[in-house]
């Protein structure tokens, strides 16, 4: 899991699930999309829950039951960015304990970044209004130009920006892509946040540092 012989210097942060509660939003994005597009049903928080952590690509294919490239299910990926473009935090708020941990962090002079699934237009605003930029040195969407998570691109990216090894990074996230992404890059160190949207895959269960709470990120560099 870690060579702890070697110190942290850096964070990377999944951002939907992880650092902000963004279901409601997405649902509701997700619904206005349906509706323009002129379908006749509309999802609860409980059937866009399993959906998120994939991408705006992959929600669309799994709400349609239709594969990523039809042409409907690209139709409704991009109503969906537009319309979280123009709406990106009407809900959405960080979870509990994220605020005091990324302050102690930044306080401590280590760099932090976010590698999301969330389409890269609809990341920026919703970094931006939730006030996350001011911690950042980087965040990352697929639309950037990287392959999604579970492909390790956006993390040695952001590793690169932060001027930092991946084997000095800690990935912090709270599905299987974020994980996976994490070992795929070969971090220090790859956590759980169990606060946010799916279990912890089983085989990962005794890998990873879970995160009971937000703030025991902290222990890591304590």
């Amino acid at each position: 899991m870690s060579n702890q012989n070697t110190k942290i210097k850096a964070f990377i942060f999944d951002l939907d699930g992880t650092l902000i509660d963004a279901l409601p939003d997405i649902r509701a994005n997700a619904n206005r999309a349906l509706k323009k597009l002129g379908y006749d049903f509309q999802m609860t928080t409980a059937e866009t829950q399993p959906h998120v952590g994939g991408g705006a690509q992959k929600l669309a294919s799994n709400v349609l039951g239709k594969p990523m490239d039809h042409p409907d299910t690209m139709a409704l990926y991009h109503a969906f960015a537009d319309f979280y473009e123009q709406f990106p935090a009407e809900e959405g708020k960080m979870l509990p304990g994220v605020t005091e941990t990324l302050d102690t962090i930044k306080a401590k002079g280590i760099p932090m970044c976010i590698v999301t699934a969330k389409p890269a237009k609809a990341r920026v605003k919703v970094t931006a209004a939730l006030g996350l930029d001011d911690y950042m040195t980087l965040a990352l969407s697929p639309e950037d130009g990287f392959a999604k998570k579970p492909a390790p691109d956006m993390l040695l990216e952001c590793c690169r920006a932060m001027g930092v090894d991946h084997s000095e990074t800690v990935m912090v996230g709270d599905t299987r892509f974020d994980v996976e992404a994490g070992f795929a890059a070969e971090c220090h160190t790859v956590c759980f946040a169990e606060h946010g949207y799916q279990d912890v895959p089983a085989e990962y269960a005794d890998k990873v540092v879970s995160l009971s709470h937000f703030t025991d990120l902290l222990k890591l560099i304590d």
